[in-house]
């Protein structure tokens, strides 16, 4: 590659959870990049965040969707309204939003390593803006295209940890936990008890079918799928369980699973926390015999499996640094 040329590359949302693991992943990763630079919020600006090699790092304040033009790529690792702005100043790099993963469908490819072949991402690789799936239509997506379930009805609980929903949630979850436990827990008429509870409330049910379309769209097709989504009072990581009938083929699809890209396999009998998945870059799937059906548990962790995708694309894309922006 003599032509070679490293981007510059700007993360736009630097502090919050998603941002902190795209941090520390382009170290881990080795990702080739001429500049980093970090952008919040004023509210998140002039914070300094130690990176995977012990480095320093400043997160300035990003004023205006311009102040990306000299980048190559940009990830936009924050609120969907927030990120929405920038995608429509259009400023110039190639934007990864991960902002899409609480969004439905829109007019940006929905793309994941596993679930996208590089050949297709790079064929595509002129579009201005890629979306980024979330984790639970990630895990789903993986999880049907190995299992080759044909017009069978699947049924699916997605159990979000805080993390699912950025670092104000973690923070609130920390709060109300300790407010609780010290019997101190006062709160307003439209607040929802976070600590030692579980709810579904109409945010989860719009991101339910949020997260329904992406599947089908990852998937390149539509499938009979009802899925539920639950917030759990867990801080890091989240669970997916999924059911769908599976009469003869148990062994079929197990064999499918053990040998499905970004999933790894739980010995049979051994027990699976969501906490197991924290750190790790793989979905952990169970799997088990249930009358005549087959039951998953998979878990994972979901702001590092989010960045680990917006990563994927940047990697993908810098392979050919004379297609970017």
């Amino acid at each position: 590659m003599a032509n070679f040329r490293e981007p510059k590359v700007a993360i736009v949302g630097a502090t919050g959870a998603v941002g902190n693991q795209l941090i520390e992943l382009v170290g881990a990763r080795g990702f080739p990049l001429a500049e980093l630079k970090l952008f919040a919020t004023e509210s998140g600006a002039a914070e300094t965040i130690t990176d995977s090699s012990g480095e320093d790092r400043l997160v300035e304040a990003m004023h205006a969707p311009s102040e990306l033009r000299e980048f190559d790529i940009a990830f936009l690792a924050l609120p969907a309204p927030r990120a929405a702005e920038i995608v429509e100043a259009h400023p110039g790099p190639t934007l990864i939003d991960l902002s899409a993963a609480s969004q439905p469908p829109g007019d940006a490819p929905i793309v994941a390593p596993g679930l996208t072949s590089r050949e297709h991402l790079e064929s595509i690789r002129t579009s201005a803006v890629f979306a980024v799936p979330h984790p639970v239509a990630h895990t789903l997506a993986a999880c049907i295209r190995a299992l080759d379930p044909g017009s069978r009805f699947i049924a699916a609980t997605a159990a979000l940890g805080a993390s699912a929903a950025g670092r104000r949630a973690i923070a609130a979850a920390v709060e109300q936990t300790t407010d609780l436990l010290s019997a101190r827990l006062d709160l307003e008429d439209d607040e929802i008890q976070i600590g030692f509870n579980m709810f579904v409330r109409e945010s989860q049910r719009g991101l339910a079918a949020a997260i329904s379309a992406q599947t089908d769209r990852l998937l390149g097709a539509h499938h009979e799928l009802a899925l539920q989504v639950v917030a759990v009072p867990v801080l890091h990581g989240s669970g997916l369980a999924i059911a769908l009938p599976a009469a003869d083929e148990y062994d079929r699809m197990i064999a499918a699973l053990q040998s499905a890209p970004g999933l790894l396999m739980q010995e049979p009998g051994e027990p699976l926390g969501v906490i197991d998945a924290v750190g790790q870059e793989a979905i952990i799937v169970s799997a088990e015999r249930a009358g005549a059906g087959l039951a998953l548990w998979c878990v994972f962790d979901n702001a590092r499996l989010a960045a680990l995708d917006a990563l994927w694309i940047a990697e993908t894309l810098a392979r050919n640094p004379s297609t970017l922006a």
